[in-house]
């Protein structure tokens, strides 16, 4: 039975098939499955080992046209905040911002419109298979996370349904992230593609070790599609030097900077030389970075509270069909310092709202209503009652079945919660997204930020007959 075709709308049923299976080589499946793990660097042990996830196909190509909505809105944001008449948009989205981000905002003098649209971004939802529901609570624009493990989430996918007499095409992120990083340097310099590119992020964050396979794989894509003498070279801010006025790293120019750097200001405490970095930086007129510093403007959850201001949206020039569609999707998000009308609503509702530092990521200093009690929760609207925070309608997280294999070969059924998190590349959702989950637990309700800090793994999804491109 094949996956590939639109003629199979739906997937069969992979208990019934692996129930087919001996223990013993379903055993062997999840050793194969942690043995491809190793070999890509992917922390998969001791965590289950997971059935692909079926999602309705229906529903998910719905919330991709919610979700490419919101990215168009934030497209627009930007623009207007940077137009003669937006400077109240562009000093708010500043001032929610910690002062290293502001800077490296201040510090991108260019980005064309092209280039704006088609960053690598990744929004964080809840899309309810109950409902069909689509609630975006986030955008990664900055430097999303992701990438590697979800195209061997794939592979593994691959792998389990080929066991179970399954054709499966993986739909994999990587060759659409390398056409949007080859379309970028064509749009530049028309007729030249790129022969060596920088992927640039920190030293020393755990967050971002995925980051030398992501070189690694991409640059065996780039060079199945663009030949092989194309080179993807991860490397730290200190190793990226000018010379001769072009960037360079171990000596050989460069032709482009992936950039997936932010904390820039810990090479400046410690005395670390970034100087040419930065400059490089500060100068994408003159230097192709994709994903520019101009990226974080947009990427404060403040972006998201004015997305919900009726008079800010209608400054945007989206049509009535698009207004109506983020109002449909958007949870209702507030900054109290720009609407304090809206703080007993915000008091008074405490299971219904989460709050969220505007500047923050790996969901540190989420503070979810219902975990508090009502002083603590009155203590904190005061305290949060300023830049720098804003209140979100939490959404609520689906609880789905799922099924596992143990390492002895059992199969294991569980109730999981789960986000949906689509990659926006290229100026279109492609189809790869990642999903998270964790083991459902009716104590927690729902209030567990949903990353793997807290403790959410990756799961494989599967939409049968979605369409190669959405």
């Amino acid at each position: 039975m094949d996956l590939k075709g639109p003629e199979e709308p739906r997937l069969p049923d992979l208990r019934a098939l692996l129930e087919r299976l001996p223990e013993a080589r379903r055993a062997r499946l999840v050793r194969d499955g942690l043995r491809m793990a190793r070999e890509a660097g992917y922390p998969l042990e001791g965590r289950p080992f997971l059935v692909p996830l079926q999602l309705d196909t229906g529903q998910v190509t719905r919330a991709f046209r919610q979700v490419e909505c919101l990215i168009r809105a934030l497209v627009r944001l930007e623009a207007h905040a940077r137009a003669p008449g937006g400077e109240p948009v562009l000093r708010r989205l500043l001032g929610s911002l910690e002062e290293g981000s502001a800077r490296l905002v201040r510090q991108c003098t260019f980005e064309s419109t092209a280039s704006a649209e088609r960053r690598l971004r990744r929004v964080d939802a809840f899309l309810d298979p109950a409902t069909g529901r689509c609630s975006p609570v986030e955008v990664n624009q900055a430097a999303p996370l992701g990438l590697h493990y979800h195209d061997v989430d794939q592979r593994m996918a691959e792998h389990v349904l080929g066991a179970l007499g399954l054709s499966y095409a993986p739909r994999l992120l990587s060759p659409h992230v390398v056409d949007w990083l080859f379309g970028e340097h064509l749009r530049r310099y028309p007729g030249r593609t790129p022969r060596r590119i920088a992927l640039v992020s920190e030293h020393g964050y755990p967050g971002k070790r995925e980051l030398p396979h992501v070189a690694r794989e991409y640059q065996r894509s780039a060079r199945e599609r663009y030949g092989e003498h194309v080179d993807i070279l991860h490397c730290f801010p200190p190793e990226v030097r000018l010379v001769r006025g072009r960037p360079a790293v171990g000596g050989a120019e460069v032709d482009m900077i992936w950039r997936y750097s932010v904390y820039l200001d810990a090479y400046r405490e410690r005395g670390v030389d970034v100087s040419d970095y930065e400059a490089l930086c500060s100068h994408p007129e003159e230097h192709l970075i994709v994903n520019a510093t101009g990226a974080f403007l947009t990427a404060t959850k403040e972006a998201l509270a004015l997305l919900c201001d009726a008079a800010v949206v209608a400054a945007l020039g989206l049509s009535r069909d698009e207004v109506a569609l983020l109002r449909r999707t958007l949870p209702d998000t507030v900054s109290l310092a720009h609407a304090p009308e809206r703080r007993r609503e915000v008091l008074e509702d405490r299971d219904g709202w989460v709050s969220k530092p505007t500047d923050s990521s790996f969901g540190e200093g989420v503070e979810f209503g219902g975990r508090l009690s009502r002083g603590e929760w009155e203590r904190l609207v005061d305290a949060r009652s300023r830049e720098g925070f804003v209140f979100q309608r939490r959404a609520p997280y689906p609880v789905v079945p799922l099924l596992s294999v143990s390492e002895a070969g059992a199969i294991v059924e569980r109730e999981i919660e789960i986000d949906f998190c689509p990659f926006h590349v290229d100026g279109r959702i492609p189809g790869p997204t990642i999903v998270r989950a964790h083991a459902a637990d009716a104590r927690q309700r729902g209030t567990r930020p949903m990353n793997t800090r807290a403790g959410a793994f990756l799961v494989p999804f599967l939409a049968p007959g979605l369409p190669a491109s959405s």
